[in-house]
């Protein structure tokens, strides 16, 4: 979805307000269709009863996306993409202040493991890939922690409310806010097939796929693991760029994955 981001930005005359209302509001109008017609949740009186934390979920959601689209709009898509391994770093530290508790050693571990191996995969051990500059690093940085929000203040409304719902509403609340900010030249942008299908690209899996999934793992493992194992992100990117945009695979990415599966194997480790 980065990729597709940036090659929008750069060549689909997309401006990254437009891309983001556009793609949160698109990706919720989606999700709240299918949860209304199919699903068959009772959405309106879901948002009355949890319009509160709704609304806060879909500022979150909008910082996040406005966030990691400027940092890649500023810098790449290489930059964003490591700037979001903060992300771990801000859960697991919130979540041990919460519990009254010190970072484990087993958490440090793997916040190192999946930092290293997201940092070899990205660059290709070539750093020069990265464009370091302070603004890139520090919307990428803004990112992961609005990010690292939005994977905790969430838990207590989805005990209530379905994540697509939740999902949805937090979609249309932050593409809403900010198409009342910045309203989206539509008829501005150069709407052909390819720039087309990669909006949809965007919005379906890389929005609507991307958060269910995500949020809804939250009910089976807790929040630290679930932001260590969104370190995936990369491999999967460079394992889909191998099978279909015939990208190579060097001795770095390789480590890097290597690094990735072994901190997975220390999460799956009991006490």
């Amino acid at each position: 979805m980065s990729v597709a981001a940036q090659f929008l930005m750069q060549t689909g005359t997309f401006p990254v307000n437009d891309l983001v209302s556009m793609r949160l509001l698109g990706a919720g109008l989606m999700l709240l269709l299918w949860e209304a017609a199919v699903s068959r949740s009772p959405v309106v009186r879901l948002f009355l009863e949890n319009w509160k934390p709704l609304l806060v979920y879909g500022c979150g959601m909008l910082v996040i996306q406005w966030t990691f689209f400027k940092s890649i709009e500023v810098s790449n898509a290489a930059t964003a993409a490591l700037m979001v391994t903060f992300g771990p770093l801000f859960v697991t530290g919130w979540t041990a202040f919460s519990e009254n508790r010190a970072v484990t050693l087993k958490e440090w571990i793997c916040i190192g493991l999946a930092a290293a191996g997201v940092v070899l995969i990205v660059t290709k051990g070539d750093f020069d890939a990265v464009d370091m500059s302070f603004e890139g690093a520090f919307w990428g940085i803004m990112s992961s922690a609005a990010g690292s929000f939005c994977t905790i203040q969430p838990r207590q409304v989805m005990k209530r409310v379905p994540v697509g719902v939740v999902v949805a509403v937090g979609m249309i609340v932050g593409g809403g806010l900010l198409t009342l900010i910045d309203p989206p030249a539509v008829t501005a942008i150069d709407w052909t097939l390819e720039t087309t299908l990669l909006y949809g690209y965007v919005a379906l899996f890389g929005t609507v796929g991307a958060f269910c999934c995500y949020l809804q793992s939250l009910k089976y493992v807790p929040a630290p693991t679930t932001s260590l194992l969104g370190n995936f992100e990369p491999l999967s990117a460079l394992v889909l760029g191998i099978l279909f945009l015939g990208l190579s695979f060097g001795p770095a990415e390789l480590l890097g994955t290597a690094l990735i599966f072994v901190m997975v194997g220390i999460l799956a480790t009991r006490k």
